[in-house]
């Protein structure tokens, strides 16, 4: 009793959630913790919050959660399944888990704060996780970050080899390179256009450096028709 209240205390589970068992496994170096449910009559759609019957249960799924001491700690539920008139059938949603996740999101969170300081293969080594398994959590993270994010006007952007869309309001200004297919663009999709271009020093330059280099090529072709090899040597 007393250790299946503690770890409802550290999980946060509340009601209709609860802890039917803790499992220590010392060989495997895991502490497994098994959640069940109260009877409820009705669970909120995922889709529309809608309260709705219970259909069914998904078979038992399992989550890795913050590590206890020096064990990994697992969570075990069957999650329910709602109907919803409008939605039809759906996982609920469960408060210790994204639906597409097998990682609480407390461990979540650790992962991205050590992402925040390390390589994801650093940091998947450290939570003995796979490469693919620390990249699926920083994906899910940065997904939410856009979910939040609020519409911006973009006042200056950089092209190079990239298309966008008619309707660009609130530039003032675009760097690019001086290449004619960028420039007619530019003019097609963005209101003045003309006082709005700005070539980028690195492609003025190169450009510079190119032309410089045609003058002298031209001039030595100009000088060893007159014969004057030498003094083409040295320009």
């Amino acid at each position: 009793m007393q250790d299946r209240e503690l770890y409802r205390r550290i999980l946060g589970i509340e009601t209709p959630w609860r802890v039917k068992s803790v499992d220590l496994k010392l060989d495997e170096g895991e502490v497994h913790v098994h959640l069940a449910h109260e009877p409820v009559g009705e669970w909120q759609c995922p889709e529309c919050g809608s309260a709705c019957k219970l259909y069914d249960h998904q078979p038992e799924r399992q989550w890795r959660h913050l590590d206890t001491c020096p064990y990994q700690t697992m969570l075990h539920a069957e999650p329910p399944r709602s109907q919803c008139p409008q939605h039809g059938v759906k996982v609920v949603k469960l408060p210790w888990a994204e639906p597409s996740s097998r990682f609480t999101e407390l461990f979540e969170a650790l992962a991205i704060e050590f992402l925040k300081a390390a390589s994801q293969k650093a940091v998947a080594g450290l939570l003995k996780l796979s490469w693919d398994e620390i990249h699926g959590i920083m994906e899910r993270a940065v997904q939410r970050g856009l979910e939040r994010r609020k519409a911006e006007v973009i006042p200056q952007i950089g092209i190079d080899e990239k298309a966008f869309r008619k309707g660009l309001e609130g530039i003032e200004s675009v760097a690019m390179d001086m290449w004619d297919p960028y420039i007619n663009s530019v003019k097609a999709h963005v209101l003045e256009a003309d006082d709005k271009i700005v070539f980028d020093k690195f492609h003025v330059a190169q450009h510079l450096g190119a032309a410089v280099d045609q003058v002298r090529r031209g001039e030595n072709k100009i000088l060893k028709a007159r014969g004057d090899d030498r003094l083409a040597g040295t320009r």
